[in-house]
C-alpha cells in the first residue's frame, strides 16, 4: 500500500495531486543552487512551510562513513 491508500479513490485520479512535493524539491533545488531563503518564491504559509522543509533537509550534512 502507497502513501495514499487512506485517501478515498476518485475516477479523476485527485489522489495523487499532491502539490507538497513538487514544492519540497523546488526548495532542495534552491538549497543545492545557493539560494538564501528568504528567496522563497511562495507566499502561501502551507507552500512556504513545505519549501522551507525540502530547502532545510537539503542543507543537512551528509556523513559518508
Amino acid at each position: 500500500m502507497g502513501d495514499n491508500a487512506f485517501l478515498p479513490r476518485t475516477s479523476d485520479k485527485r489522489s495523487c495531486n499532491n502539490p507538497h512535493l513538487t514544492v519540497i524539491a523546488t526548495g532542495a533545488a534552491a538549497a543545492r543552487k545557493g539560494l538564501r531563503v528568504y528567496d522563497c518564491p511562495y507566499h502561501h504559509p502551507a507552500m512556504r512551510a513545505s519549501w522551507l522543509k525540502g530547502f532545510a533537509q537539503e542543507q543537512q550534512l551528509t556523513l559518508n562513513l
